[in-house]
């Protein structure tokens, strides 16, 4: 099954790279800056708003003198087109000030050379900085991102010395490297503790006393809850009630972390960490709220999440081996946060960056599929957990162990 499953997702892929690049063999325009007509550029943190989200420029140039710009927020898109001149290498914006991006009208995008501009946030102070996109670049980016999650897990956890090397080794060699990408101390510490999680999972599954201990099972289960809280805080402190109603969906994925006193180390190799109580039902409940929750707050990162972040682990706990989901989203995660560091110490031509789809009737479809499923699940779980009554084909914890 491992072998025609991977055999089925790389045909599947190069499907998908045909097809993108054949929407995607346009000429390039030297009429337009730098020869090209699409240019992105994000901004996230506390520059933005007190919740540290992001924000996506997305320019468009045509050469009539035009260029349409989508402004990708939290949750809505705002669109408006300008006037745009070459004034040596820089471009001089023009339009309505009132208009919904009216703090682009009169700004200049400042010219750093052929493949990249700058120009200043809302706040008069803070640059962004813009680059040419190439779709068909950005989702074979992500689709190399799945691959690399992906069969990063997989050699993670069939090789005891390979998770000492990725997650212990490597990261303590590739410090000094990490140190000159520029990034805040926030992501720094969010990378770090990605890789504690990771590496107290190896020790978990291959120190044998440490597997007997309770309170290491009930460190899984409160490092999971946090993480989750943290996001659901986030969510209920923005301003719009999209986000709120997420939170709510959040905090009911909490309360249906079950059985976490089964978490045990499988005898057999290569000794996963299983988690028993991890159902199929709460692992798609998680992943919806969690694809939500990125959607409304980042949407600069909303594709690799989607298309590579959540699915490389989802699809390793329920193909590949039942009961690891966890221990694949720690080892995932781990890889993805030292991968987005690497990266940013590499100053490449093109953005990686790709905003999916993005509206408020959107917005509040993914927000209902979160509450809707995240509800449901809740209550057929706590419709067993009370009344020991649960459904005759969805595990919702009513058996000892979901692992075949």
């Amino acid at each position: 099954m491992y072998k025609s499953l991977v055999t089925k997702m790389s045909f599947t892929l190069l499907a998908v790279f045909f097809l993108i690049g054949l929407g995607n063999n346009n000429a390039m325009a030297t009429d337009l800056p730098g020869g090209h007509d699409r240019w992105i550029g994000d901004i996230e943190g506390a520059v933005v708003d007190d919740q540290d989200s992001a924000v996506v420029y997305e320019f468009r140039f045509s050469e009539g003198g035009t260029v349409l710009v989508f402004k990708h927020m939290t949750v809505r898109k705002l669109i408006q087109t300008f006037d745009w001149e070459m004034s040596g290498t820089d471009i001089r914006i023009t339009g309505n000030a009132s208009g919904p991006i009216g703090e682009l009208a009169g700004q200049t995008l400042q010219g750093v050379d052929d493949k990249r501009f700058t120009f200043k946030w809302v706040d008069g102070k803070t640059d962004i900085e813009i680059k040419r996109s190439k779709q068909f670049v950005s989702w074979l980016h992500i689709a190399g991102l799945f691959l690399l999650l992906f069969f990063g897990n997989e050699i993670a956890r069939r090789y005891k010395v390979a998770p000492y090397i990725l997650f212990i080794m490597l990261p303590i060699a590739l410090t000094p490297f990490w140190m000159d990408s520029g990034l805040g101390w926030f992501r720094f510490a969010k990378v770090y503790s990605a890789l504690a999680f990771a590496v107290f999972i190896t020790l978990y599954r291959f120190n044998f006393n440490l597997n007997t201990k309770r309170w290491a099972l009930s460190v899984m289960a409160a490092l999971l809850a946090i993480n989750i809280l943290e996001a659901v805080m986030q969510d209920f402190s923005q301003p719009d009630l999209a986000n709120k109603w997420n939170a709510f969906a959040g905090f009911l994925n909490i309360t249906t972390i079950y059985l976490w006193s089964t978490i045990k180390t499988d005898k057999n190799k290569p000794h996963d960490m299983l988690w028993p109580g991890m159902t199929v039902g709460w692992i798609l409940a998680y992943d919806i709220w969690n694809v939500t929750f990125v959607y409304i707050n980042f949407p600069n990162t909303v594709a690799y999440t989607l298309w590579a972040v959540l699915l490389a682990p989802t699809l390793a706990a329920i193909f590949i081996k039942k009961g690891t989901y966890m221990q694949a989203r720690a080892y995932t995660l781990s890889l993805y946060m030292m991968y987005i560091v690497t990266r940013e110490v590499f100053d490449f031509d093109l953005t990686l960056t790709e905003p999916l789809a993005r509206s408020e009737g959107l917005v509040w479809v993914m927000v209902g599929l979160s509450v809707g499923v995240n509800v449901i699940y809740a209550a057929l779980h706590f419709r067993y957990r009370f009344m020991n009554k649960a459904p005759k084909h969805l595990e919702v914890g009513q058996n000892e162990s979901v692992i075949d």
